[in-house]
């Protein structure tokens, strides 16, 4: 089985990096870190022309600059939602192309942030508009997915003890990367089918 993580260098990611090939799943992690900038539509291009087959995509890309909106800077706005939104639809739109011909799981990491009516915090509008646009974009692609047999969800985790967490300044952490990554793992699997255009809420 054949995975590609996005933003696989740390926090969530890397845990699901770490889960999926204890099982045994020959795993692409792609991150700034690692030289792949997944908001860059040649550099995802590049990196998805690699590979011959795929069976899961999870799109942990996010960048979280805590600023009030009147402060804010169209560039800091269009970072945020460069690697957390357009980074999913370049990654899924390359992952399209990949299974369907024999189907596969797309699993997109959201956050509570993104979820109606749960708590929002200050500072945090891009943050949360691109979490949002996660929650509507996979309901969107399941639907698009259903007669190639690609199923697409997503998990919207409370505070998880990560890197961006600190970032925030917000309660918690709440959750493990590790709990989160078991959840993630279990939707990319088959285990899971028929499952699709779910968000699971992870609030403890």
């Amino acid at each position: 089985m054949k995975a590609v993580v996005t933003g696989g260098s740390s926090g969530i990611g890397a845990a699901v990096v770490s889960a999926l090939r204890e099982r045994g799943w020959d795993v692409t992690s792609l991150s700034r870190r690692e030289g792949t900038d997944v908001s860059d539509e040649a550099q995802v291009k590049r990196a998805f022309a690699r590979l011959e087959s795929l069976d899961a995509l999870v799109h942990c890309a996010a960048e979280l600059i805590k600023r009030r909106l009147v402060d804010m800077s169209a560039e800091e706005w269009d970072r945020q939602l460069g690697g957390g939104l357009r980074g999913a639809f370049l990654c899924s739109r390359e992952a399209f192309r990949l299974m369907r011909g024999h189907g596969g799981a797309i699993v997109f990491v959201s956050s509570l942030s993104g979820v109606a009516g749960a708590e929002k915090f200050p500072e945090m509008s891009a943050y949360v508009a691109a979490k949002s646009g996660l929650a509507g974009l996979t309901e969107a692609l399941a639907v698009e997915g259903r007669e190639h047999g690609i199923r697409v969800n997503a998990v919207s985790p409370g505070a998880v003890d990560t890197p961006m967490l600190q970032v925030a300044g917000v309660a918690g952490p709440d959750l493990k990367p590790a709990e989160v990554a078991r959840a993630i793992v279990w939707l990319a699997s088959p285990e899971s089918a028929p499952l699709s255009g779910a968000n699971l809420r992870m609030d403890p």
